[in-house]
């Protein structure tokens, strides 16, 4: 463990076998947090902590579903109510394409398709307004020009209302609501900052019929993007886990 890190037990919701924690989850590791991963396909409820301790932070990460459909995935709920329950405990929250959008959906707001679906890797900015009056983000230090972009995964057909008490942080002209804070703890993304170059090219099983009739070299064209911009991810990754770590309630 590093110097100044606090050792966290954090949960991590994991809502579909194609979307694991990836690089994310191996910065948070090197930092001295112990994940404990909940596979909502495979089990009902999250299990208990093994040594009886309780979770420190909460990690909800993306998944094929719209955040509102409980009667087919009953654990949508379930990942609702720990965002309540963490939230009332202080306890440090991230949320990462669904995961920013249940959040979102937690704090009242809705989630419904967007006009268009963003697939592959796109830029977005830091919101310089927002930021002159929030607390400092030192992982947005890179990103607050705009000739200075994060160019980052994008894999989401639909988008949310943003809470009113949340505060953007980082947004594109294809979707408004790319990042955001509520409180000093929590945080959603909408973009997917966790993935690993197998982690993208494993999505390409999801392709249905209309992706391969709107985007027919999707596969070539995101190919292509990991190798340009798969390290300035993955160090983006490395910015939020070391910030996000330290968060306490």
């Amino acid at each position: 463990m590093l110097d100044g890190y606090y050792l966290m037990n954090i949960l991590v919701v994991q809502n579909s076998s194609l979307d694991p924690i990836g690089v994310l989850g191996e910065h948070l590791t090197q930092l001295g947090a112990q994940l404990h991963v909940w596979l909502a396909e495979e089990h009902p409820y999250p299990s208990k902590h093994p040594l009886g301790y309780e979770y420190d932070g909460l990690i909800i990460l993306g998944g094929p579903m719209n955040a509102h459909e409980d009667e087919k995935f009953s654990h949508l709920a379930d990942v609702v109510g720990l965002i309540h329950q963490f939230h009332a405990e202080h306890k440090p929250i991230m949320g990462i394409c669904l995961g920013a959008q249940l959040i979102a959906r937690a704090f009242g707001s809705q989630v419904y398709p967007h006009s268009e679906p963003e697939l592959g890797f796109s830029p977005v900015y830091a919101v310089n307004h927002a930021l002159a009056t929030a607390p400092a983000e030192p992982w947005l230090k890179d990103f607050t020009q705009p000739l200075q972009p994060l160019q980052v995964m994008q894999w989401h057909f639909d988008t949310f209302d943003l809470p009113a008490e949340a505060t953007l942080l980082m947004t594109n002209d294809a979707c408004k609501y790319q990042a955001y804070r509520i409180g000093r703890n929590i945080y959603g993304f909408q973009f997917h900052f966790e993935v690993t170059p197998e982690i993208v090219m494993s999505w390409m099983a999801m392709k249905n019929d209309w992706i391969e009739a709107n985007y027919p070299n999707l596969d070539a064209q995101i190919a292509a993007q990991v190798q340009q911009y798969g390290q300035q991810s993955a160090q983006f990754a490395q910015s939020v886990a070391q910030y996000w770590i330290t968060l306490r309630p």
